[in-house]
């Protein structure tokens, strides 16, 4: 008989690797197979789901209530040790105190080499199905295992093992049969819903998922279009062949593991976070030898700037700074500019002297007219003139004595002047002043 067996799991859409609570394991040594779903509102269910299907596939000699019992043990190891570290939160204490179980759906598969058979238990939402190669009527041939009674609803409230006490809810179905050659397929709720809608196409499409990334992708288009819930998906799928041959061997195991996605998922992390760093890294340091160059660039602008100013101001001592070389200047604008003034001020005393000096030359000049000297004609003209007046002066002063001596020898009598005529009226008004 040749077993060829594949595996794949993945998160919910967005999510990381690390938070998905489904698991499963393969033991071809003990040629069992098993999956679980831990239910999310749990305790710790990623651990629980981890615990029950390694302790399946590891462990021949225990009944299944034997089984379950070892696996609370080793939960409740692990959790005191995750509880005890320093950074636990308040809240996961406080459900530690509670004693707070985790819960988790299980389906658990063994082949029996000799016999030939095969045997299966089924708790939860959690499905096994097998389709057998060549069959004729799909849904008449097809097994089906699950503790969920037909019709098949699947809901938010699940059968489970608990990991604290018996207090499990519901019992788990149990089923085996002869080995045939096809196909058995473990899947969680997700993936099981979905297989049961599609039917008979659902087969054809699970045998194109080559790789972990073709289910992947596969299963977040399906998501997309609303034709599979947004949950956890694990599947595992076993096929048989040339089963009437003695003796079993595995041919091909494909089986992704999610430890081994959740190493590779934050290694990649790791390298995003170390490629910021390093970015950012490089940012600061072109904005450092960004901030060197505007710095020198300043400084070589002041530099220049001051030996301009330096040139111009060659007469000024080096050791005067600009404010002493600014008042220095305006010094001498001002001084220049008072000298202005003076000479403006002693040229208008100046024009005001002078021009008081010409009005007093020209008032003097009206009040004595200038003597002219005349010339030899007017001075002998001017020499007849006098002759001649004080000839006449002579004869009247002559005349006056005469006339002297005759007034004194016979008074001169002299005429009584007429009144002048007054109008009457006028005299009366006259009279009143």
């Amino acid at each position: 008989m040749k077993i060829s067996v594949t595996g794949f799991i993945t998160s919910k859409k967005n999510e990381d690797y690390k938070y998905c609570a489904d698991n499963y394991s393969v033991s071809e040594t003990n040629n069992k197979f098993s999956i679980s779903d831990g239910v999310s509102q749990s305790f710790f269910p990623k651990i629980w789901s981890e615990i029950l299907v390694s302790q399946f596939v590891e462990r021949t000699d225990l009944k299944e209530s034997e089984l379950i019992k070892v696996c609370q043990t080793e939960w409740q190891k692990r959790i005191d040790e995750l509880v005890s570290l320093p950074e636990t939160k308040w809240f996961t204490k406080s459900q530690y105190n509670r004693k707070d179980p985790a819960l988790a759906t299980f389906v658990g598969l063994q082949f029996f080499e000799k016999e030939k058979k095969w045997s299966a238990s089924a708790l939860g939402d959690s499905f096994l199905f097998f389709v057998p190669n060549g069959f004729k009527d799909y849904q008449k041939e097809l097994v089906k295992l699950s503790s969920k009674t037909e019709p098949i609803v699947f809901d938010n409230f699940p059968d489970y093992l608990t990991s604290i006490g018996d207090t499990h809810k519901g019992r788990p179905k149990e089923k085996s049969g002869n080995l045939r050659n096809g196909t058995f397929y473990l899947m969680t709720d997700a993936l099981a819903e979905w297989f049961i809608k599609e039917g008979e196409n659902a087969i054809g499409k699970i045998t194109v998922w080559q790789s972990q990334a073709d289910f992947e992708r596969f299963i977040s288009q399906a998501i997309e279009e609303n034709q599979m819930t947004n949950d956890d998906c694990a599947i595992l799928c076993i096929e048989l062949s040339e089963v009437e041959k003695n003796g079993i061997e595995y041919i091909a195991n494909q089986v992704t593991h999610l430890n081994d996605l959740i190493t590779v998922q934050e290694a990649e992390k790791e390298k995003i976070n170390l490629k910021k760093l390093e970015e950012e890294k490089l940012n600061q340091e072109k904005e450092i030898e960004n901030q060197k160059d505007i710095e020198l660039e300043t400084s070589q602008n002041q530099s220049t700037t001051i030996k301009s100013l330096v040139e111009e101001t060659k007469e000024v001592p080096p050791s005067e700074g600009f404010i002493s070389k600014g008042f220095k200047a305006a010094k001498r604008i001002f001084s220049s500019k008072e000298k202005e003034e003076n000479i403006e001020a002693e040229l208008s005393e100046m024009n005001v002297d002078s021009e008081g000096k010409n009005l007093d030359e020209q008032h003097s000049e009206q009040l004595e007219p200038v003597k002219e000297e005349p010339s030899n004609s007017e001075t002998k003209l001017a020499e007849n003139q006098n002759l001649e007046n004080d000839k006449n002066e002579e004869i009247e002063k002559e005349r006056i004595e005469e006339e002297a001596k005759s007034e004194k020898n016979e008074p001169k009598k002299l005429e009584s002047k007429e009144q002048p005529k007054v109008d009457s009226k006028a005299k009366n008004i006259f009279d009143k002043f």
